[in-house]
């Protein structure tokens, strides 16, 4: 998939968006990583913040290079995502700065935010427009948009692995506050052990929320042609919304303010279905993100051969199979039931999709796409499979364990994270064989 796409020269529609919500996704993916230290282990000491502060100036500036040397409107368009990543970025500036400031001091600090990321972003973008090619590449900034929105999808299902995986699900007892505090001004002192791993995971689901949200008014704003796309992105969106009021219930067990767990009914149920749901927005994401693509835009259909039948009966068949053992995962991981179910079936969908893969690799190898998304998902396959295996023995070595090691932790998110991965694979697996299918004569 290319993000390259003839347009008309300057048109820029959705290019700060999407280096500012990139920019964003990245600077939130390294804040959470480098506190995870002090969360996982009591002892350890979280990650300088002037060390991340650093870095977040970094992101900035690397984001304004790529805008300078990217879009048509240069050193605006810097500007503009510079200023559009730090107001995403007030979502946690409030805790940061909650055990800090206090009063008017802190209301001063949300134009400077603003102002100081659209500068540096700008700089940025005015150093990068000195080598930028000329004339500027024309970008389909809405394929980034929807790339970029995928990839925070993903960080969100890791950091949402993290919380089962370490038993955290329930740290929080309320919802949607924190524990009496707005959640998005809950101190950032006081985040330790699950508290953390929960609260972090909160933020993460407004990002990704609002992410999905400005991607679906970006379709409708740049007159989107294909109608069944737009309806395709406003059921992301309304997933998205359900998605997050799942999360909740399943900590109170019902829509209450109330701090205290007497008021609460946690639901094991609403957490496996909110685990499974999770997965198959992914999937969702990733299918928009190759319809929004150049590629998928520019090939021609027609009628379907005998052969590209069966390449959709199998694909389709391979995604119904791994929705079915993404189902009987969550059931082990919440309630250590069905192993033997989801171990047997693994062999089943793991032959599937490498039959699939296959077919895409070694009949259609002239398809770049097909080529190279076939040899990935045979690779994923294998990881997946190493992976459930490792995840077998450290649970089982560790299952009397009130709180599992970093190394059953980090095994089982993986296997989690990978699994979803394999889905969304093979997803756009089978939509890219159907695209890219050979045609019959027309009648």
């Amino acid at each position: 998939m290319s993000a390259t796409v003839s347009v008309a020269p300057g048109c820029d529609r959705g290019s700060a968006l999407a280096i500012g919500f990139a920019m964003t996704v990245g600077m939130w993916a390294i804040g959470y990583a480098a506190r995870l230290p002090s969360a996982v282990s009591p002892g350890a000491r979280a990650v300088p913040g002037w060390i991340v502060f650093a870095v977040f100036v970094i992101c900035l500036l690397g984001g304004g290079v790529f805008a300078g040397r990217r879009a048509h409107r240069g050193w605006l368009t810097g500007l503009s995502a510079g200023a559009v990543s730090s107001t995403l970025n007030l979502l946690v500036l409030g805790s940061v700065l909650g055990g800090e400031l206090r009063g008017s001091g802190t209301v001063w600090w949300v134009p400077v935010s603003i102002v100081l990321g659209a500068a540096l972003s700008g700089a940025g973008a005015l150093a990068g427009g000195v080598s930028r090619p000329r004339p500027a590449p024309d970008v389909n900034w809405t394929f980034v948009f929807a790339t970029v929105a995928s990839i925070a999808t993903f960080f969100l299902l890791i950091v949402g692995g993290l919380v089962t995986s370490e038993k955290a699900g329930l740290a929080v007892v309320d919802w949607p506050n924190t524990f009496g505090h707005n959640m998005f001004l809950y101190p950032l002192s006081r985040m330790t052990g699950g508290i953390y791993f929960e609260h972090a995971h909160r933020l993460f689901g407004s990002l990704v929320g609002l992410t999905t949200l400005v991607l679906c008014l970006h379709l409708f704003r740049i007159g989107e042609q294909r109608r069944w796309l737009k309806r395709f992105a406003l059921l992301a969106l309304a997933i998205v919304i359900i998605q997050g009021i799942l999360g909740g219930l399943r900590v109170t067990g019902r829509f209450t303010l109330s701090t205290s767990q007497a008021d609460t009914a946690p639901s094991i149920a609403l957490a496996i279905v909110h685990g499974v749901m999770a997965q198959l927005f992914f999937g969702m994401m990733v299918a928009i993100s190759a319809f929004t693509s150049t590629a998928w835009k520019a090939t021609h259909t027609g009628h379907r051969s005998v052969a590209v039948s069966t390449d959709t009966k199998l694909g389709a068949a391979a995604v119904g199979l791994l929705i079915i053992q993404l189902v009987l995962g969550a059931i082990q991981r919440h309630l250590a039931r069905g192993l033997l179910i989801h171990i047997s079936l693994a062999a089943v969908v793991a032959f599937l999709v490498l039959a699939v893969a296959l077919r895409a690799w070694g009949l259609r190898s002239e398809i770049h796409i097909l080529n190279r998304l076939g040899k990935v998902v045979m690779g994923v396959v294998a990881a997946q499979l190493l992976l459930g295996f490792c995840a077998l023995v450290v649970t089982g070595a560790m299952s009397g364990s009130p709180q599992p090691p970093l190394i059953t932790v980090l095994i089982t998110t993986a296997h989690q994270a990978t699994g979803a991965v394999l889905l969304a694979l093979t997803i756009l697996l089978s939509l890219w064989s159907h695209r890219f299918a050979p045609t019959l004569p027309e009648p």
